[in-house]
This record gives C-alpha cells, sequence and structure tokens, in this order.
C-alpha cells in the first residue's frame, strides 16, 4: 500500500477524464454521439491494453468467467456514456460533471432493490440529502425553459442525470462482477463491448473525422484511457474509501476548462446543488469507513462448582456475533 501515490493516481484521473469530457465538449455539435463513443472505447483500449501487457497482466484481462455479464455491464455503461456525452451538446461542463455525481446515491437504492443489499437508516438519510442537492441542480434548467430560453438546458439536464442513473446499473453490475473477475477483465471487456457497440451506430449518420476533429477524437480516447489506468493503479495502491473523496476533484477542473476553454460559468445554484451532492457523498464515504461495532459476548462468572463455559464462551462465538 502507498497511500500518498493512491491518492495522486486518483487526483490525476479526474484530470484525464476532465480533459476528456472537454474534448467531447468541443466537438459534441459535430461529432454523433455514437461515434465520439466509439472513439472513446476504441482509442481507450490502446493505452490499456498497453499497460496490461507491460505490467504483465494481459492474461488475466482475457480470462473471464462471466462473459455474458461483461456484455449486460458494457451494454449498460456504454448507455450511461452516450447519455453524459449528449448532454454536453446542451450544458455547460462543469454542470454535466455535477450531474455525475447523482451516481453512488442511485446505486444505494439499486444496491438494495437488485442486489438485496440491506441498506441501513443512516444511507437512506444522505440520499434524502443528495436528492435535495439534485433539485437545486434541475431547478436553473426549469427557469431557463420558462423564461423562453428553449429546452436545450432541460434537455442537457435530463440527459445527464439519465446518464448518472445508467451509470449506477452499471456500477451495481461492476459489483456483481467482482466475485469472480478480476479489475483488468472488467475494464478490458468493458471497452470491447463499447466499441462494438459504437460501431453499431455508424448506419445512423457518422461524419468522416478530419484534422482538428480527429485529433481531437483521438485525444479524448487516449485521455480516457489513460484516466481509467490512473483510476485502477489508484486503487491498488490505496483502499477505495481512502481515495474515493478526491474523485470530487472532477469538478473544479472541469469548472476551470469550462471557464478558459468555453467561457462557461455555471450557475450558482447548479453549484449549490453540486455541493449538496458531495457533501452527502462524503458523509458516505465517511460513515462507510467507520468499523461495525463488535458485539462482544458477556462472559458469565463461573460457578462455585468451577463448571465449563456457555456455548457463548466457544471458540468463534464472538466473531459469528460481530
Amino acid at each position: 500500500m502507498n497511500v500518498p501515490a493512491g491518492i495522486g493516481l486518483q487526483i490525476a484521473a479526474t484530470f484525464f477524464f476532465a480533459i476528456m469530457s472537454a474534448l467531447v465538449r468541443m466537438v459534441a455539435d459535430e461529432v454523433p454521439s455514437g461515434e465520439i463513443v466509439f472513439a472513446r472505447s476504441f482509442i481507450g483500449l490502446v493505452p490499456v491494453v498497453v499497460w496490461l501487457a507491460w505490467s504483465g497482466r494481459m492474461t488475466g484481462a482475457l480470462v473471464t468467467r462471466q462473459p455474458f455479464g461483461h456484455v449486460v455491464r458494457g451494454l449498460v455503461g456504454v448507455s450511461a456514456m452516450w447519455l453524459s456525452f449528449a448532454a454536453l451538446a446542451f450544458i455547460p461542463l462543469a454542470e454535466a460533471v455535477a450531474f455525475s455525481y447523482a451516481t453512488p446515491l442511485v446505486a444505494v437504492v439499486l444496491a438494495a432493490v437488485l442486489l438485496g443489499e440491506r441498506v441501513p437508516v443512516y444511507r437512506w438519510l444522505v440520499l434524502a440529502v443528495g436528492m435535495g442537492g439534485i433539485v437545486l441542480m434541475l431547478w436553473p434548467s426549469f427557469s431557463h425553459a420558462s423564461v423562453g430560453s428553449g429546452p436545450g438546458p432541460l434537455i442537457g439536464a435530463g440527459l445527464a442525470l439519465a446518464g448518472a442513473v445508467g451509470a449506477g446499473f452499471a456500477i451495481t453490475q461492476v459489483r456483481h462482477l467482482t466475485r469472480t473477475e478480476t479489475s483488468e477483465a472488467i475494464v478490458f471487456y468493458f471497452s470491447l463491448v463499447a466499441s462494438v457497440a459504437g460501431l453499431a451506430t455508424m448506419p445512423f449518420g457518422w461524419v468522416m473525422p478530419e484534422g482538428r476533429v480527429a485529433l481531437i477524437l483521438a485525444g479524448m480516447g487516449l485521455a480516457g484511457g489513460i484516466g481509467q489506468i490512473c483510476v485502477t493503479s489508484a486503487i491498488r495502491h490505496a483502499p477505495a474509501s481512502v481515495v474515493a473523496p478526491f474523485n470530487y476533484a472532477l469538478l473544479l477542473w472541469a469548472t476551470v476548462f469550462g471557464i478558459v476553454l468555453f467561457g462557461e460559468w455555471p450557475a450558482p445554484l447548479v453549484i449549490a446543488g453540486a455541493m449538496v451532492v458531495v457533501l452527502a457523498g462524503l458523509l458516505l464515504i465517511w460513515r462507510e469507513r467507520r468499523p461495525a461495532p463488535r458485539i462482544v459476548a458477556s462472559r458469565p462468572e463461573p460457578s462455585v462448582r468451577g463448571s465449563a463455559g456457555t456455548a457463548a464462551e466457544a471458540p468463534g462465538a464472538q466473531d459469528d456475533a460481530a
């Protein structure tokens, strides 16, 4: 374990993902979303494959016990990716990123519904706080639509929120896959399935990328692939609960890129709502990191006859209680 390295890699991942999103924003009005998904996934495979081969983990990336599970995870994930990319054509970069922070909250609900996990009361309370933040983020989009600014902001917010829900489904599927699959296999097969799914949209009107657009698509794919490597490596160096809070640096990068590259200032209510959602996510992470209380079986006083201990004193009884 190397916690500083893990934190650094997680921050680097947010930087590369912000670059990827900014590049998507640049061509979102010029290139169909399906083509963007293909470029992100297929070109993103290049650094991933090189990294796996260099680290000697390529074999582990190819071995799988759940091929159908990877297909399901890939299709769900690529749907979420398509929705989030499509949203960038309608709303500022920072606002699109802000809506993505609803994903962990969605995952809480889906874990209870789809995986049958018992959800403690504190998670539902955190979820309620996070939903309040989402309402704040949505409010400017409804306001713009009501004053005649057009449905664009509302469409973009809806697409971004739907993408966050889709990502929540993808997280649930990933949790199912991790029971038998390596992280390398999950990353590799997702990129592969997403590439095929993106390629399947070619009959619906792709454009031939040239010059500037081709370079942007290539850079987008490379940035996404490098970001994925950084995320996977970060979790190898430090516990996921330690590096997860630093994922919120993505909003900072996205805000800076949005202002510098596009002159986009996110609406104050969107930022306020994002802070509420971030707070909910941090509370969830903090609470999950707390060790579960151990229930220690009480030891009865020995009898005057010196009898043997009760069944509660048997080896392993305290572990079963905890």
